[in-house]
């Protein structure tokens, strides 16, 4: 009986201390993820240049932070030599502000699938935590603008989170811990044809582009149905990229 005793005793504090590996690896984990997050960029494009037309295709000349890059994605991004088409950098006034000039990227004459992200030279985002993205946009008749991320892998995703059409720009915080699901998204596509699977259990610890696309071909000027981007804000962490 006290040998029974005794082995019984010696199974429930292995099976207590195998509880408290497994559960390790998690309160790790927890601990690792950002309490605080800070302004790791703002992006607001360049105004139009003395003499410049008030359209001019979107390029990293537009932009205004040093230490970003531009990334253009899909068949519809860049122009098309014989006419108005690709992606472009806008200057004229704000509808709601009178008087106001802005310069945005706008998506009114692409011709097919495009998307746009910007890469921090120096920095992978951690978008763990309270990371957040403030922008100020606009979009038209079913074009629903959404965020999309590229991680350090290489891989695109596209988030569940859509900003619906206005008149007016608007300006929208949203957190990344809110968006419930992605989809993998084809970069040269740029749609979610190839992998129709949900993924909701995503490693944000190290993104290496931010950006959006409304998963649309422009439908013109006016409110025909088109994009709008004024500037955006990601609030994360940075995480030293390896040289």
């Amino acid at each position: 009986m006290q040998t029974k005793a005794c082995l019984g005793l010696f199974v429930f504090l292995c099976g207590l201390a195998w509880v408290a590996l497994a559960q390790q690896p998690a309160q790790n984990s927890a601990a690792q993820v950002p309490k605080s997050v800070s302004l790791v960029f703002r992006e607001t494009f360049k105004g139009r240049e003395p003499g410049a037309p008030q359209q001019v295709p979107l390029t990293d000349r537009g932009l205004t932070n040093a230490n970003l890059e531009l990334k253009l994605y899909g068949p519809g991004a860049p122009p098309v030599p014989d006419h108005e088409s690709g992606l472009a950098l806008n200057n004229e006034e704000d509808e709601g502000r009178p008087g106001e000039i802005i310069s945005y990227v706008w998506s009114g004459v692409t011709d097919d699938h495009w998307g746009v992200t910007l890469r921090d030279k120096n920095n992978y985002i951690d978008l763990r935590g309270p990371a957040k993205i403030r922008w100020r946009a606009r979009f038209r008749s079913f074009h629903n603008l959404r965020l999309i991320i590229k991680l350090a892998d290489g891989t695109m995703l596209l988030a569940d989170y859509e900003e619906p059409q206005s008149t007016y720009w608007r300006e929208t915080e949203f957190y990344i811990v809110d968006i419930p699901r992605w989809r993998v998204l084809d970069e040269k596509r740029m749609d979610v044809s190839r992998d129709r699977a949900w993924k909701t259990d995503v490693d944000l610890s190290r993104v290496d582009e931010i950006g959006f696309t409304d998963l649309n071909r422009g439908a013109g000027h006016g409110t025909e149905g088109n994009s709008g981007l004024d500037w955006i804000e990601v609030y994360g962490n940075p995480v030293t990229r390896r040289r």
